[in-house]
Order: structure tokens, then C-alpha cells, then sequence
């Protein structure tokens, strides 16, 4: 258990660093690139992402599944990791059509440029997911960090320099930072893994379609509920700057406005989820040993742990941009108005932390049915709802957090009752939800009380606002003890 939560703590630590660095690189984009480009810059990383699931078809989840039930199994183990990379090379090549297709299909030469990101990102993660599998992380934070740093750098040089503006503007050069700085990552993931791996060790005929077959029976419901997952991003893509020209806009206010949404708050507002994907990241194999070892109230208490560490902090992060969303706003991104949109992509950031850790839960126990049940509903749910509420209604963008926060909650709501069920033990759901819920009423209060009198008295705007955050919390956290919520209940024990 120590060495679960020291792994976690390590991961967010390094997803922290990357996290403010990726998003202060977002702000100079936003500079240089302006709405309109980032709202190009972000229908490529859809596509992107789309060609990415293509490509890593839900290996790494299987191979970091697989290596944490073959402990001690050397051989094993390279048997599964080589059967890995037979896979991604083959997958690469759906992945590289798919790009390549729709680049011409929506005269979108961008595309192009990230392909082979999309390739060097597949062999990343079977390499990620063996890290994970046999529980060291620190190979994948050097990889991640030198990734963002060189990312940030060549980024930074090709825009401001107005380098490879050939086409697509300015965008062009974030793009191929993209690409660079994912081949930076593989080759130092590549040197720790040589270095781990040792040498590689081959007994019997049918190692590789045996093994093949293994992670095919995990991969496969993984990998067909993150596709229909980029295909819904990559259709909101298409369909928000649509419905927002239907509903009177300008086609190029409807791709800036997209463009502030995708590029600029949504990634405000998930930043500080780099705590539950570190999280996320390593429970899967930590239920998945439990699982297999047939100690089901270990796995259920971590379960439990997880959801309720997910639910206190997505709370408080909710809190803090209900309450502070203006001047955050001012001083993050000036002269851009997203106070609005802050507080209404925030308030869907508690369904949308839940549901990440749930599915990570799921799969750790080896459902795969459910995720996909999950991520049929996001498609056939989310994009109707979307189009209708942004064409249809005076909600305009509005109505595309309308639709993801009602598809995260009934994504919730199946996936709870299926994990239950596994268990046959229920989730305290009154510390889980409703205290937590309690809390981050008291601390938006106390927050917007502390922060306009500190306004009025000319303290800066930073200050002011670092001076209402720690307050709130301070609120929270006592709220929480005069509640009675007691984290030692949520304490797993191996």
C-alpha cells in the first residue's frame, strides 16, 4: 500500500510540473495562435487522439495488467512485451491510414505532420505499461517531463520564429513541436527499458500467439471503448463549431469560440486532475494483483479509497472555479471573457474526475463490458444532445457542458452499480458524495466573501486570490472534521 501511494504521489508530483508547463504553453499558444488557431490546433489533437487509440488499441492497460499478474515470471513477461510490440506495429498501420485519409478528406495537412507522433506514442505506452506493471514509475516521469520540456521549447522557437508557417499558419510549428518532443520521450523510455528488460528470453513455438492472444482478450474491449471515446471527441469536433454557425454565429466566431472551450478552459479545468490520472495509472494493477490473489476486500477497500481521495479533491478544485472563475479568468487569459465559461465546464469537474477513476477501477477487475457500455452512451447521447443545445437553443456553447456532465453522470451511475455488483458490497456514498458536496458549498462561500473585500483594498489580483484559496481550504478541511469525515476509514490495509 506504501508503495502504491509513494508511486502515486511521484507520478502527480511529475504530472504537476508537466501539467503547469503544458498549460503556460497553452497560454503562449493562445498568444501566437490566436482563437481561431487553437480552435485548428485542437481539431488536429482530436484527430490525433482518435489515431492514438488506433494505434495503442489498449495494450498498455493489458501489458501493465498481464506483467503485474506474471511477477517473477521473467520470460514470461518478454514474451508478453515482444507479443506488445507486434501488435502496435501492426495497429500503427490502421493508425497511419486513418490519418492519412482523413488529412485529405478534410484538407487538413496538419494531420500529416502528427502521424508519426501517433506511431512513436504506440511503442511509448507498451513500454509505460510495463513500468507500470512491475511498479516503477520513475522511468516514466523522466520520459513524460523530457517530453513536455522539449515539447515547450521547439514549440516555443518554431511559433515566435515564424518557422514552418508553410501552411496552416503559425499552427504548424506547435504541431511539429508535438511530434518532436514524442520522439524525445520514446528514446528515453527505450534506454530505461533496454536497461530493465535485460536480454530477451524465448522458449517454446506459440509463445507469440499465445501471448497475442492474452493481451487481445483485455486490449480489445479497452481499445473499442477508448475508440468510440476519440470518435465522440473527434465528432464534438466537427459538430460544436457546426451547431454554434447554426445558431447564428459566424463560422469564424464558431471556430474561435470552440477554440476558447477546447484550448483554453477545458484544459484550465482538468488540469488539476493530473492527481487522479496518477492515481488512475496505478490502481489498475495494484486491483488487478488483489484480484488475482484472490483478496477481494483489499481491492474493494482500495476501490472505496480511490473514489472517495477522487471525490474530496474534485469538490475542492470545483469550489475554487465556481467561486473565483472571473478573476482567474482575467488573469490567466486577458481580454478573452471565459469567467462564464469557466464556471460552466467546472461544474461538470467532479462527474468527470469520478468517471476516470471508475473506469480505471473496472478495468483493474477486468470488466471491459462496462467501459464500453459507458462510452456508447458518451457517443450516442453526448453528440445529440450536444448539437441540439448549441444549434437549437439560445444555450449555444453552453449546451456542450450540458452534455458532457449528463453523459459523465450516467456513465456514474452504471459503472457504480456494476462495480457493486462484482463486490456485493456497496460504496458509502454519504462520505463519498454528499459530505464532500457540503464542504465545497462552504468553501465557494467563504472564498467569494474573502475575495472582494481584499479586492477593495488594492492587494493584488494574485494575492488576493492565493489569499481566498488557502482560506476556503482551510473552510473545507474543517468542515470535513465536523462532518466527521475520517480519512483513517478509507485506509486499506494489505
Amino acid at each position: 500500500m506504501a508503495h502504491w501511494a509513494v508511486n502515486t504521489v511521484l507520478l502527480a508530483a511529475t504530472n504537476t510540473v508537466n501539467g503547469t508547463i503544458g498549460f503556460f504553453y497553452r497560454l503562449i499558444l493562445s498568444k501566437y495562435l490566436g482563437s481561431e488557431g487553437m480552435g485548428i490546433y485542437q481539431q488536429t489533437l482530436a484527430f490525433f487522439s482518435t489515431a492514438i487509440t488506433i494505434v495503442t488499441a489498449g495494450i498498455p492497460v493489458s501489458v501493465s495488467k498481464l506483467i503485474a499478474e506474471n511477477q517473477g515470471e521473467n520470460i514470461k513477461k518478454n514474451h508478453i512485451i515482444i507479443s506488445a510490440f507486434s501488435l502496435t506495429t501492426a495497429f500503427s498501420l490502421f493508425g497511419a491510414l486513418f490519418l492519412i485519409c482523413l488529412s485529405y478528406i478534410l484538407k487538413l495537412k496538419l494531420l500529416l505532420i502528427v502521424l508519426p507522433a501517433a506511431i512513436f506514442v504506440g511503442y511509448s505506452s507498451v513500454m509505460r505499461g510495463y513500468f507500470f506493471g512491475i511498479q516503477k514509475t520513475s522511468p516514466i516521469q523522466w520520459a513524460s517531463l523530457s517530453e513536455c520540456v522539449f515539447r515547450t521549447l521547439l514549440g516555443v522557437f518554431f511559433i515566435s520564429g515564424n518557422l514552418l508557417i508553410q501552411f496552416e499558419g503559425k499552427t504548424r510549428g506547435a504541431v511539429s513541436a508535438l511530434t518532436l518532443g514524442e520522439f524525445i520521450s520514446l528514446c528515453i523510455l527505450f534506454m530505461f527499458f533496454t536497461k530493465s528488460i535485460g536480454s530477451y528470453q524465448i522458449s517454446g513455438r506459440n509463445f507469440l500467439l499465445k501471448n497475442i492472444k492474452d493481451i487481445l482478450t483485455i486490449a480489445v474491449p479497452i481499445s473499442l471503448s477508448q475508440l468510440i471515446h476519440s470518435v465522440s471527441r473527434s465528432i464534438e469536433a466537427l459538430l460544436v463549431p457546426k451547431g454554434l454557425v447554426l445558431s447564428g454565429l459566424s463560422a469564424s466566431d464558431g471556430l474561435s469560440l470552440y477554440g476558447k472551450t477546447t484550448g483554453m478552459v477545458m484544459p484550465l479545468v482538468f488540469f488539476p486532475a493530473l492527481f487522479i490520472r496518477a492515481m488512475s495509472s496505478n490502481i489498475i494493477p495494484q486491483i488487478a494483483k488483489a484480484v488475482a490473489q484472490q483478496n477481494k476486500d483489499y481491492a474493494f477497500k482500495l476501490s472505496q479509497q480511490a473514489l472517495f481521495l477522487t471525490s474530496f479533491f474534485a469538490f475542492a478544485v470545483t469550489a475554487f472555479f465556481i467561486a473565483l472563475s472571473e478573476p482567474v479568468a482575467e488573469l490567466l487569459f486577458p481580454n478573452f471573457e471565459l469567467g462564464n465559461l469557466i464556471i460552466a465546464f467546472s461544474a461538470g469537474i467532479p462527474f468527470y474526475y469520478i468517471e476516470s477513476i471508475l473506469m480505471s477501477i473496472l478495468r483493474g477487475l477486468g470488466d471491459n463490458t462496462t467501459p464500453i457500455v459507458t462510452a456508447l452512451t458518451t457517443l450516442f447521447l453526448t453528440n445529440p444532445i450536444l448539437f441540439v443545445l448549441t444549434a437549437k437553443t439560445s444555450m449555444g456553447i453552453y449546451g456542450f457542458s450540458v452534455a458532457l456532465i449528463t453523459a459523465s453522470a450516467v456513465a456514474i451511475c452504471i459503472s457504480i452499480r456494476q462495480i457493486e455488483k462484482g463486490f456485493q458490497r456497496q460504496f458509502n456514498m454519504v462520505e463519498i458524495i454528499l459530505k464532500p458536496m457540503a464542504c465545497c458549498l462552504f468553501m465557494a462561500y467563504i472564498m467569494g466573501e474573502v475575495f472582494l473585500p481584499l479586492v477593495n483594498l488594492d492587494f493584488p489580483r494574485l494575492l488576493c486570490i492565493v489569499a481566498a484559496l488557502i482560506l476556503g481550504l482551510s473552510g473545507y478541511l474543517i468542515l470535513a472534521l465536523a462532518l466527521g469525515i475520517d480519512l483513517k476509514s478509507f485506509r486499506n490495509r494489505s
